[in-house]
């Protein structure tokens, strides 16, 4: 079987069950026919099913589209490496024993090429309405130049010359900046002025062309046409002068560069430069469509992650990233707790391997904080948390987890010995109830059973959201240990900004999930 789309596989809707199955021995009997068939025959028995719970990112609007990727991506590595038998089924079930909604998960069956028979249950935590017209342009933009300013003022300003303390582990921990941030968050800031300024130019352009065509009659055209050859002519000529200017530094013109003069606009619009007049619409045209387009990304992309990130600030969108927790930890219970019902079940899976892409793997980490957080408060003291021992692995990829621990996060200039305005108490207080940055334990460990929950993190030079995950492990930590942050660059991703997508349809992060499943 060739590459192929999720919907090639030729999934079948399943109705819920009519009843749950009394054992994990009876896997095999939930498998579609095809697996079951297989199954009998070689008379293997199946293993339990894995559960994959998938938090999408900014620009994946869609539901299903990214349980759809994550089972496209299971599928096609199992079919690399041999498998048959595959086969897949939709089922609803519901979310509790109220009957107050139904969670959609895909089921995927397939036998391996030793015979062993797999099954793999994923399930998308889908918070992206939630976010959808809840900040505004200029509380984004605002958002963006406090975080920028916050990074100078930690790195720059602060007199820590490119370190900054956060808590890790137990204790405040000094970590560096790399070199290159406050010279990219500077010129970050600069491209995040001048987008501001572009589109505050486009609005101030279209109120006025729109007042003067509101004259109406053949005037107040005239007036709207000279109003935008105005707002083009002017600025494309001073460009065209500052060029002309830095060409002559480089390249020697008797008379200057006088072929630039073919290109400059007429001072004034007439029936004599109508062909200009045309040009000057056209690029006014354009240049308004860009900011507009430009405005509408800022909102949708980084609107998003300052709803989500700026209540470590303010309270203003509290309820919001309540919300959207509540989503994640909703999700994750199932998966973790399950249920059994005469209309439906989820089963108390033993494995289970989360995955977060872009804004989604911040969520997916808080989730799965929450959720060992929520397992250690219904255990007695010393009772080893199952949630960890059962979390194969933390899968993030275009994560912006490190710029969040960086810059939109509580910054501290600290005092030692004391604590002091700068907000270290509350740091302590955020950081402590992350049990994945409290202690190692809740982390992958080779040298006990069960292992607890590798974290890999899969970024791109290419892809300016994504970076390495530096910040959440002890920097005076040994480099290779396995309860680190294992950072992979993919090199396939390589297109810059598309990259931020591209893991998905590339071999290293298929590899990688498949890789954690068993």
């Amino acid at each position: 079987m060739s590459a192929k789309r999720f919907s090639q596989w030729n999934p079948t809707l399943e109705a819920p069950s009519a009843a749950p199955p009394a054992t994990r021995d009876e896997a095999a009997s939930r498998a579609p026919f095809a697996a079951k068939a297989f199954v009998a025959e070689t008379q293997v028995q199946a293993a339990a099913p894995t559960a994959v719970l998938v938090f999408h990112g900014i620009g994946q609007e869609v539901r299903f589209e990214t349980v759809s990727r994550a089972a496209s991506l299971i599928l096609k590595e199992a079919e690399d490496r041999g498998a048959t038998g595959i086969s897949v089924a939709i089922r609803p079930v519901l979310k509790d024993a109220a009957a107050s909604g139904l969670e959609v998960r895909t089921e995927l069956n397939w036998t391996e090429a030793d015979g062993t028979a797999r099954e793999v249950h994923v399930y998308e935590a889908y918070w992206a309405p939630l976010t959808v017209g809840k900040i505004s342009y200029m509380e984004t933009i605002g958002f963006l130049l406090d975080a920028g300013w916050n990074g100078i003022r930690a790195t720059v300003l602060s007199g820590r010359f490119g370190s900054f303390d956060r808590w890790l582990f137990g204790r405040f921990r000094s970590l560096n900046a790399s070199v290159g941030t406050a010279p990219l968050l500077i010129v970050l800031l600069a491209m995040i002025g001048f987008f501001a300024a572009t589109v505050a130019a486009a609005a101030y352009s279209l109120a006025g062309a729109a007042k003067y065509a509101a004259s109406g009659g053949r005037e107040g055209l005239v007036l709207a046409a000279n109003f935008v050859y105005h707002h083009v002519a002017v600025p494309w000529d001073l460009m065209v002068r500052i060029f002309g200017r830095v060409l002559s530094y480089f390249v020697y013109f008797p008379n200057g560069p006088v072929f630039l003069d073919r290109v400059k606009f007429d001072p004034v619009l007439t029936r004599g430069n109508l062909v200009q007049g045309i040009a000057a619409l056209v690029l006014w045209a354009v240049a308004i469509s860009f900011a507009l387009w430009m405005r509408a990304l800022l909102t949708q992309y980084a609107g998003s992650v300052a709803a989500y990130l700026s209540p470590y600030k303010d309270s203003k969108f509290e309820d919001l990233r309540n919300r959207i927790q509540k989503i994640g930890l909703d999700a994750a219970q199932l998966v973790y707790d399950g249920h059994k019902f005469a209309s439906g079940w989820i089963p108390k899976y033993e494995n289970v391997v989360i995955l977060g892409h872009s804004l989604g793997s911040v969520i997916a980490y808080d989730s799965l904080n929450a959720m060992i957080n929520l397992e250690a408060a219904r255990n007695e003291s010393g009772v080893p948390n199952s949630v960890v021992g059962r979390t194969k692995a933390l899968i993030t990829f275009g994560s912006p987890l490190d710029k969040t621990a960086f810059l939109f996060r509580v910054q501290l200039n600290l005092h030692r010995n004391r604590l002091d305005k700068g907000g270290e108490l509350r740091e302590t207080m955020v950081c402590a109830v992350q049990p994945l940055i409290a202690s190692y334990s809740n982390r992958f460990d080779p040298a006990r059973l069960p292992h607890g929950p590798k974290w890999i993190n899969l970024w791109s030079p290419m892809d300016v959201i994504s970076g390495r995950l530096d910040y959440y492990d002890d920097p005076a930590g040994r480099k290779n240990a396995p309860q680190r942050v294992r950072n992979l660059i993919d090199p396939e991703a390589r297109i810059p900004i598309v990259a931020h997508t591209q893991y998905w349809s590339k071999k290293l992060l298929r590899k990688t999930v498949f890789d954690e499943l068993f």
